[in-house]
C-alpha cells in the first residue's frame, strides 16, 4: 500500500492528555509531509481552536472542521463545502437539551452561541480563545449555516445522555461523542467519512490510499472507510474493535510510531 493521505484526529489522538502535540509527533508529521504525503486533520474543532495546531505543524491546503460538516483550505480560509443544521432541528435539539437540563451550543462562522452563563461553556472557550454570545432567545430563533451543535454532559452521565439524544434524535441528526462528556450533533449521515471522501474526490487520492487515525466514536466512520484505519490503544472499545491497526496510546506518541514505522519501509 502506498500511502498518500493522512487524516489525523487532533484531541486524543494528536495531542496527548496534556491537550499538547509532543515533539515526536510533530517531527513524524513533518518527516511525512515531506516525503510527499498529504497530511489533514479531521477534527470536531472550528478553524478557530484549530488554526495553532496548523501552524504548530506548518500545515497547508485542507482541513475537515466540525467532525466533517466544513472542509476548508487552510491558507485562503475559503470554504469549501458545509453542512449545514436545518433551523429546525436546531430548535429541536436546543428545547430537549433545556428540558433534560444538558448544556448545548450552537457554532456560527466559529463564534459559540448559548442561552446562558454556564461553567463548561466558560472553560471550554477560555481553553480555545473563542468568540462567544450568550443568547437569552437562542431557542426562539431560527439559524443558518451552523455546522453543529455541542451538548455537554457530566462524564459519569454521557453514555447514558448520549443514547437519549440518539434515540430523541434518530433520524434526524447525527450524534456522536468525542471527548469524555462531549455529545456532537451534526447534519443526519455527516461525518468525518464524508469529509474525507468530499476531500478525497478533490485530490484524486482513492480511498485504498488513505490512513485515518482517531480514538473515538467521532473518528469511527473515518476508521471504517479509510483504506487503513488505525486507532490508539487508550481509544473507545468500539472503535478499535473496527480498526485494521492499533498503535500505542497518545500519552505514547502512537502517531509517531506508525509514522515512524511506515517511512522506514520506503528506504
Amino acid at each position: 500500500m502506498a500511502v498518500r493521505l493522512i487524516a489525523l484526529d487532533i484531541d486524543g489522538t494528536l495531542t496527548n492528555q496534556s491537550r499538547e502535540v509532543s515533539e515526536r509527533n510533530r517531527f513524524a508529521v513533518k518527516n511525512a509531509m515531506d516525503a510527499g504525503i498529504c497530511v489533514i486533520l479531521a477534527t470536531g474543532r472550528g478553524r478557530i481552536a484549530t488554526r495553532p495546531i496548523w501552524n504548530l505543524l506548518n500545515m497547508h491546503g485542507y482541513s475537515i472542521q466540525y467532525g466533517g460538516a466544513m472542509t476548508v483550505h487552510i491558507d485562503s480560509g475559503d470554504i469549501l463545502s458545509l453542512h449545514a443544521l436545518d433551523s429546525e432541528v436546531i430548535r429541536e435539539v436546543l428545547n430537549y437539551s433545556a428540558s433534560i437540563g444538558v448544556h448545548a451550543q450552537i457554532y456560527r462562522d466559529d463564534v459559540v452561541i448559548f442561552e446562558k452563563p454556564n461553567a463548561f461553556a466558560s472553560k471550554y472557550i477560555d481553553r480555545h480563545s473563542l468568540p462567544f454570545q450568550i443568547d437569552p432567545d437562542i431557542r426562539k430563533k431560527s439559524f443558518r449555516d451552523v455546522p453543529k451543535i455541542l451538548a455537554f454532559s457530566e462524564p459519569e452521565r454521557e453514555f447514558e445522555v448520549l443514547a437519549a439524544y440518539r434515540e430523541r434524535l434518530r433520524g434526524i441528526a447525527q450524534v456522536s461523542r468525542s471527548n469524555p462528556g462531549y455529545i456532537e450533533i451534526n447534519c443526519l449521515g455527516v461525518t468525518k467519512a464524508t469529509g474525507l471522501k468530499e476531500l478525497s474526490a478533490l485530490l484524486n487520492i482513492d480511498r485504498s490510499d488513505i490512513v485515518a487515525i482517531g480514538d473515538n466514536y467521532l473518528d469511527q466512520e473515518m476508521i471504517e472507510w479509510a483504506g487503513t484505519g488505525i486507532c490508539v490503544a487508550d481509544g473507545a472499545e468500539e472503535v478499535k474493535a473496527i480498526a485494521d491497526l492499533i498503535i500505542p496510546p497518545c500519552d505514547q506518541d502512537g502517531v509517531a510510531s506508525w509514522i515512524e514505522q511506515y517511512l522506514k519501509l520506503l528506504h
